[in-house]
């Protein structure tokens, strides 16, 4: 084998290892995250009724979350810190089948 060659062979094995190390889903991601979302769909409800039965999470937004392998996002706001941390425990309270993506902040008071 020429010297060239191996190089060559080297430089594609490299390549193939970097992609497969770095692409952050890898083989079956569609199909993983085509299968959240469908389950998200399902699960929306059931949130959505934990957070109306509080009037604390009224600015509290949830939908399905289509980054990454898919789950359910949860966004918003809450008055205080004690809120945010009710509003994380009825969530994990319903044992949720897909990721739970969250971007709920504490709202400064009004004056």
């Amino acid at each position: 084998m020429s010297r060239d060659f191996k190089v060559a062979v080297s430089v594609l094995l490299v390549a193939a290892v970097g992609y497969w190390a770095f692409v952050p889903r890898g083989p079956g991601a569609a199909d993983r995250q085509r299968s959240n979302l469908a389950v998200a769909e399902e699960e929306i409800p059931r949130v959505r009724a934990a957070l109306d039965a509080d009037p604390r999470f009224r600015e509290v937004e949830m939908g399905r979350f289509t980054s990454q392998d898919g789950g359910i996002a949860i966004m918003g706001g809450v008055e205080s810190d004690d809120d945010l941390f009710r509003l994380m425990k009825a969530v994990a309270a319903l044992q949720l089948r897909v990721p739970v993506f969250w971007r709920v902040q504490v709202l400064p008071k009004q004056p």
